[in-house]
């Protein structure tokens, strides 16, 4: 039996679909799904922090003064109950006044065996270095000409700079699919449970996910995700870096029919992955980069592979992701100012900030 239709059972068996019980009451949706802390300005889920999980900490001091929302997947209605135990509805996606108030909170679905406990802080502090596992090929582990580091250590460069810490593992390998990456036993030990990380980065073929979805799920959940329990730490989160659209759209009439293929088949593998996860908007990014300056901007004359400019970009978003704040005042580094501050502007929107 597959990982996935282990999990399905275990679903069916714990009563977690409308009517599966006694307990279940008919104005609850057949699945309620996961909970994001959202912007409620824009309705962006605030990625990082979502999905919300047990154990989650929310930090008023690096989340830019935005108005803070929830959204529960799937479910009519929700309450928070705050740090002095008063129980609140919040509207979804709107506003939510508990969420303000440091302190433990729990969030429950009305009608569902579903709540989430988190805690609030408004302390600023560096915390804990992160440990974050980046798993892929060139996309991820092409140089950069300015400072000559690929896009995890640029990560961890933006990190350092901004006196943060930053522990990479990396396992990436040019040319080379998930598939092909475990096969060879390249990944084997990075996920063997020896070390755990806050956070495992999954970057598949750049085509894969677009033509062939089939293979791309049962690599991640029948080959990565059974690995996923012993290698995360306590509410760590896996974040599938979601490609770009190739110059050539090739097998697709264009690149903004890949493009769509692109988003429904990412969007479906997050949706079928039981560990919590977020998509890295990374091909979301680049198209609104590229509606004003063009495919070469990003992509260097082979089509496919990122520009020093893109390796930026792609390292700020995941900055934003990991350390759960904006990236609109990181360092420029190589980048020319200007172009810094648009390129972490387009990723801090991306992920909700």
């Amino acid at each position: 039996m597959s990982y996935r239709h282990r999990i399905i059972g275990a679903v069916l068996a714990a009563g977690l679909l409308a009517g599966a019980g006694p307990g279940a009451s008919a104005g609850v949706p057949a699945v309620v799904g996961r909970v994001e802390v959202v912007n409620s300005a824009t309705h962006r889920p605030v990625l990082g922090l979502s999905p919300l999980t047990d154990g989650t900490v929310v930090d008023l001091s690096r989340l830019a003064g935005i108005d803070l929302g929830l959204h529960a997947e799937g479910a009519p209605a929700f309450t928070v109950t705050g740090p002095d135990g008063d129980t609140h509805e919040c509207a979804d996606s709107a506003g939510c006044a508990p969420l303000h108030a440091p302190g433990p909170h729990t969030l429950t679905v009305a009608g569902a065996p579903l709540s989430v406990r988190f805690t609030v802080t408004a302390t600023a502090g560096t915390g804990p270095a992160l440990d974050v596992l980046f798993v892929g090929n060139s996309l991820l582990g092409t140089i950069n000409h300015g400072s000559g580091e690929n896009t995890p250590n640029l990560v961890r460069h933006l990190a350092s700079a901004a006196g943060r810490a930053l522990n990479v593992t990396e396992v990436i390998h040019s040319g080379y699919t998930l598939r092909q990456t475990w096969n060879d036993g390249l990944v084997t030990k990075a996920l063997g449970g020896a070390k755990r990380y806050d956070f495992i980065v999954l970057q598949e073929y750049s085509t894969l996910v677009a033509t062939n979805p089939a293979a791309a799920r049962d690599t991640l959940l029948d080959v990565y995700g059974p690995r996923f329990e012993r290698a995360l730490k306590p509410g760590g989160r896996v974040v599938l870096f979601k490609n770009w659209a190739l110059a050539d759209p090739a097998p697709f009439p264009s690149r903004a029919a890949a493009k769509r293929a692109i988003d429904a088949n990412y969007a479906a593998l997050s949706a079928a992955l039981p560990t919590p996860n977020l998509l890295a908007p990374i091909g979301d990014e680049f198209e609104t980069v590229i509606a004003g300056k063009g495919v070469s901007y990003l992509i260097v004359p082979d089509g496919k592979h990122p520009n020093d400019t893109a390796i930026y970009l792609d390292a700020v978003t995941l900055y934003g992701i990991l350390f759960r704040e904006s990236p609109r005042d990181l360092a420029d580094l190589y980048v020319p100012a200007p172009d810094a501050a648009e390129l972490r502007s387009v990723a801090a929107s991306a992920i909700g900030y």
